[in-house]
Formats: structure tokens, sequence, C-alpha cells
């Protein structure tokens, strides 16, 4: 059978098991996209930053900055918010929630192609191909991560490994050179910088074990093509390195050891929700992503027969086997996790796709040592003996170390499992015995869809939705917002009654955020209003649910006053002094800060006595470009009650002088002003963000430049040859 055949006969298989599979999320009242797996993210976070990226867009800017997040905060530069991303950048163009359900779909075709196609390239043969990438496409891992930014960079990882691969078995062309830059800086464009350190990680291994004592041409343009990608993306890129210098985030040096996975707990390897759905665990981001017993059983038949593995095959063994230590702090490996960068990354949870794409080629390796007869009666005893030895003994350590007395281990969550790996035996066996290897080898992987699938009902997403309140515009706002959104002002919430970033939908600025970095300052405010330390500043995001709140004992605090808060949104009355209540409807209390100060303001200068005749009124607001009108008798300066950041520059008019913005109450901006002063206007031009462009614009000027150039030149020299 042909390439081209193996992978028509491999989509129509795939394709309708696909859509089949995710074939709920078709009705409107539910969302692939929104749907909580794991990591909320996608709701709070992904979504809204994504709505506010198209509302920009639509008017002409770029989301560089988000105004109703905090008191403003760097949109671009978060790097999550990926509004250059491949995927999103469809959505900008038609914004409708449904099709980042489709694209979600279309990822995870992708991902099955990639890896089909780049395993024939490695000369498996179409079923085998077809084995790892359906194990890959339906691992723990990418079901539970199919919403999230990780699975925008781990596609592309296969598609990056077959023009590697390429490059190696053929002669190296400026094309092929041009193909692994895009696929790798489409890779790093997918909003999280950690998959794409082990995008890199992962590439630069495998060119390193594929080339060995020989192709060093070949390696050193594989490197090189890493720069040009670099550049490509550095509009994102180092708008995140700006951010990095005054911001705050949580993955300090020593994060990746809060969560340190037990060995014990190995058996989510092949039974993922013995204890019920993964939501109702409480270590679930610490499980090893779901395999399965049977794919495992048909990896074991590579290793049992690793002299007939290539170069390929063995590095898969090795990289899975490395990096399995790193995740479960296996000495001496676990002090990989400690080395400079990789005390960064948080390994723990960023190494499973690798790991996870390495035993799904090792299930094709070994399905292939199958399909060629090189598995025997010994080679299929020890791997049935190892998977059943495993499997059972994960089970005696599951009910040896409950998670609580009182935890109940449901019967159908390793009933299934232990049945197909059973039936997996008996038809490799049968294969063997009676040489009807080609049809227990479709058997097989027939039987390892059925246990990838067997996850699904542990993940028990919770996908229902209220279209109307999600939708990109005309949103159908909650009554008891209402008071809100007709007299618009900042905002906080209290006892979860309306989530963080939520209000991005609605347009409306919460001073709480739902972010996985900060400005520093801004932690710092909060830090002032809620009385805590910033060495403590860890814990407390986390004990407040991956964010920062405000308490209602706290609602008195001058801090509220300075940064404009003029309402609050509570789930039960509350006594606070200087709050008013003005709206009560069902379960729903909306108070007024009758003392938040205005968000543009004039205060006594350094040298000033006091101020005569001054005011300050905002006249344009466009994110990242305002403009107050001011007048003043006398030198003073003009607050603004936003966010102070890098990147920020005020000018004054009509003598378009730029003004400098210093810091006020912790992270307010102070401009000072002078009298004939009419307007202050304010831009926001990070240098990360300008530099980044320059170099993207020139980076892809220069690659399609280089390739008409040798098309060009490629013409020219066959006419030569003609008339010659």
């Amino acid at each position: 059978m042909n390439k081209k055949l193996g992978l028509i006969l491999f989509l129509a298989f795939f394709l309708p098991v696909v859509f089949f599979h995710y074939r709920d999320f078709i009705d409107p009242g539910k969302s692939l996209f929104l749907t909580v797996f794991d990591d909320p993210a996608p709701r709070w976070s992904f979504y809204p930053w994504l709505v506010e990226s198209v509302r920009q867009i639509k008017r002409d800017r770029f989301p560089l900055w988000c105004g109703l997040e905090g008191a403003g905060m760097p949109l671009l530069a978060n790097y999550q918010s990926t509004p250059f991303n491949p995927f999103n950048l469809i959505f900008e163009l038609f914004p409708n929630l449904k099709l980042l359900d489709l694209l979600l779909v279309l990822k995870l075709v992708l991902l099955g192609v990639f890896t089909f196609v780049f395993l024939l390239e490695l000369g498996l043969s179409p079923l085998s191909a077809g084995a790892s990438a359906l194990t890959i496409c339906f691992s723990g891992y990418v079901s539970k991560t199919i919403n999230q930014v990780n699975i925008n960079t781990e596609i592309f990882l296969p598609a990056g490994l077959l023009v590697v691969e390429r490059i190696f078995n053929n002669r190296f062309s400026l094309l092929k050179f041009i193909l692994l830059t895009l696929i790798t800086a489409m890779a790093l464009l997918g909003g999280n910088p950690e998959a794409g350190f082990y995008y890199l990680l992962f590439l630069a291994l495998y060119s390193l074990v594929r080339a060995g004592f020989s192709h060093k041409r070949e390696l050193l343009l594989i490197g090189l093509s890493i720069f040009p990608a670099l550049f490509i993306c550095s509009a994102q890129f180092l708008s995140f390195i700006e951010y990095l210098g005054y911001g705050w985030h949580i993955h300090n040096t020593y994060l990746h050891t809060i969560g340190k996975p037990a060995l014990r707990w190995f058996y989510s390897l092949f039974f993922p929700w013995l204890f019920g759905p993964s939501l109702s665990h409480p270590q679930q981001l610490f499980h090893l992503s779901y395999l399965g017993l049977v794919p495992v059983f048909l990896a074991l038949f590579s290793l049992v027969r690793i002299r007939s593995l290539s170069r390929q095959g063995i590095f898969f063994c090795v990289y899975a086997l490395v990096f399995l230590a790193v995740i479960y702090r296996i000495k001496p490996l676990d002090y990989i996790n400690y080395l400079p960068l990789m005390s960064r990354i948080a390994s723990v949870k960023f190494a499973y796709f690798g790991v996870c794409f390495c035993l799904s080629a090792l299930a094709g390796f070994g399905l292939e040592q199958f399909l060629k007869k090189n598995i025997r009666g010994k080679q299929f005893a020890i791997s049935f003996g190892i998977v059943s030895s495993l499997s059972i003994l994960s089970l005696l350590l599951a009910y040896s170390f409950r998670l609580n007395p009182s935890a109940s281990i449901s019967r159908g969550a390793w009933l299934m499992p232990m049945l197909l790996i059973l039936l997996a035996g008996g038809i490799a066996l049968y294969g063997i015995i009676f040489e009807e290897i080609k049809l227990s080898g479709a058997l097989l992987v027939f039987l390892t869809l059925i246990n990838l699938l067997h996850l699904y009902p542990g993940l028990r997403p919770n996908s229902r939705i209220n279209p109307e309140s999600w939708r990109y515009k005309t949103q159908k706002f909650p009554p008891f917002l209402m008071p809100v959104v007709n007299n618009p002002g900042r905002f906080i919430a209290l006892h979860g009654i309306f989530h963080h970033n939520l209000n991005l939908i609605y347009r409306l600025n919460d001073l709480r955020v739902f972010e996985g970095i900060y400005p520093e300052s801004y932690v710092r405010a909060i830090a002032e209003i809620e009385g805590f330390n910033m060495e403590d500043a860890v814990e407390q995001f986390f004990q407040h649910g991956w964010s920062f709140d405000i308490s209602a004992k706290n609602l008195s605090h001058p801090l509220l006053s300075q940064l404009s808060v003029n309402y609050l949104l509570s789930p039960r009355e509350i006594s606070v002094q200087s709050w008013n209540l003005i709206s009560q409807k069902d379960s729903y209390y909306i108070y007024k800060n009758p003392n938040a100060l205005p968000r543009t303001r004039i205060q006594p200068g350094n040298t000033s006595q006091g101020i005569g005749f001054s005011r300050a009124n905002l006249e344009m607001d466009q994110t990242d470009f305002l403009k107050v009108r001011v007048r003043t008798n006398q030198p003073a300066d003009l607050v603004l009650a936003d966010q102070y950041a890098p990147g920020w520059r005020a000018f004054s008019l009509p003598n378009k002088t730029e003004r400098k913005i210093s810091p006020e109450a912790i992270l307010l901006r102070k401009v000072p002003i002078q009298p004939g002063d009419d307007y202050i206007i304010f831009i926001y031009q990070p240098w990360g963000f300008r530099i980044g462009v320059f170099f993207s614009l020139v980076s892809i000027c220069a690659l399609v430049s280089a390739l008409i150039f040798q098309q060009i030149l490629r013409l020219f020299s066959r006419r030569l040859a003609i008339r010659a």
C-alpha cells in the first residue's frame, strides 16, 4: 500500500471517529472550547481575551492593552492571549463561538495527520502509523488539554519532526528550511512559552540523535531555522519579555516542587478515573496522562525487540523513560528539575506531551514488529507479563493508598481496561499461533481505540452554557448588572458572585483579574489592601482560586477609592461603612462607593501649595490611546486611575511636549501639567512590540524574498539548460 492511499484510508476511518466522539458539542447549548476538563482557563481567560482582541482589531487597533482588567493590563504581552496565533486569526476574522469548537476538532485532525505522515516517513506501515496517531490523539493528555493553549504548540511537533526527517533523508533545500521555520514559528505563537520550550527541546534532541556523527551540515541548518522563527514571533515574544521585566507571576524557581506527583499514583496511566470523575480528584493535575493498557502492551513489543529498533525508535524509548523519571522525581534524573532553565519551566506539567508522543510512537513501532512477525511466543509472554504485572500492581497501590479512607473505587474504571487487555492478549496470541497477523493487527488497533475512548466518561466535562451570555456581541446582560451597565464604573465582586474576566464579555471593568502574569505594582496594591506580605503572594494567589480577591473586611480601605472602584457586587447583604446599597434583585446586591475618586483628577504638584480653578475630563478612551482635557491656573499633577506600566507615553497639547509618567499610590499614573495645557494624551507604545513588529516584518519579507529569488534562479537555470 502506498503512502497516499494509506493516508486516505486513515482519514476515512479517523475523521468519523473524531466527529462522532465530539458529536455532543454540535448542540448550540454546549461548547467544547468553554468546557472545563482540568483547567478553567479557556472559559475565564482565553475566550474573554479573544473577544477583547477581536473588538480592538475591529476598531483597527492592535490588541496591546486591556483597559477592562484590573486598572488596565497588557494584553498581547501576557503571551496566552495569542491574537497572532493562526487559529485565533481565523476567529478574529469570523468571531463565532461554534467556530472555535470546529477549530479544536481541526487541531486534533492536524495532530493525527502530522503524526501519521511522520511515522510513515520513518518506515512504518499505514496500520502501525494509524495506531500511533490514534493513541496520541485520544490520549489522556490531549483529551484533557484539547482546549488549552498548550495544544496550539504541541500539534506542530510531529510536523516539525517530519520536515527534519525529510531534511536528513533527502537533499537539503531552501523550501524545507523555510517550511521548518514557519512550522516552528506557528508552534512558538501557540500561547504557552513552556510548551514552546519543550517543542524546541524535543526537536533539538531528536535532530542530534538522528544526525549522529554525520549530517553536520543538515544539523547546522536545522538549528539555524530556529532564529528566523524567533524573529517572526518577535512582536509577541519581545512584548512578553518586556512584561516579565515589571511583572509578577507564580512560576518561581521552586514552583515545580509544590505539586510533586507520587510514584504510587502511576495507576493513572492505565486507569484514569478509579475514584470517580477526574475533577473530583484533589491531585488530578499531577497524574500521569492516561494512555491505556493496550497501547502500553503494543509499546512493550518494541522494547522486547529493541535491537530491531531504528535510531529514532531508541530515541523515543530514552526520552520517555528519562522524562518519566523527571516527572516522578526519580533520582538522579530528578536533578534535571533544578537546572537553571528547567526549574522555571515547571516540567511536571509540560513534559507530558513529549512522553505521551514517544509512548504513542513506540506503540506503532511495537505493532510494526508484530506485523513483521518478529514477535513470537517468548516476546509475547514477556510483554503481556509486564503489562499484566503493572496493571495489578497499580490497582494494589490504589487500594492501599486511597485518597481518603472513605474513597471508593469504581469497578467500571478498572474492569473494562482489564477485559480489554485480556482480549488484546488473546488476539495477539491467536495471530502468532495461526499466523493471522494482518487481521490480528487490525483488531489490536480497534481495541487500542476502544481502550482510549474509555477515558472519556471519567472526564465528565461541564460543557453546558447559555449561548446568549457568551456571544461576541449583543450579549444578554444579567438583570442584576444593569446599574453597572447603565452607568459604567470599576467594580469588585465578593464570594464568587461574578467570575473574574467574565466582565470582558460584557465590556465592564473588574478590579479582580484571572491572569497568569500581573504587573508587580498591581499585586503590591492588592497586598496593601488585603494586608499580606509580597513573600506570601503566591500562597494568597492559590488560596483565592488562582487569583487575587478583595475581602469584605477590607472594603473601607482608602486605596479602593483612589482606584476609582465605584461598585460592589455581593451575593448577600453586607454592612460596610461608606458603601450604599443601590440595587437588590433576587440574591444579588449592588453597592456604590460615594467616596470613589474620579478616574481623572488634578492634585497639587510637589511645589504647589494649592490649586485654584482646575478640571480634568476624559474625552477619548480607545484602550491604548486616551485624551484628557485639562484646565489649571498653576503647575499641578494629572492623576489617572489606571495601571502604571512601561510603554505608556504622555504628551501635552498644543505644544506636543512629552511629559514623564510616574507612579502614584503604588500603581496609578501621574503626569505633571502646566498652565496653558489644553490636553494630555496617553499612548501605549511598548518597546517590545515596536521592535518586535520590525523584526517580524523584516523576517517574513526576507523569507519570501529568498523563496522568490530561488524560484527565479531555478527558472533561469532551466531556460539556460533548454538553450544548451
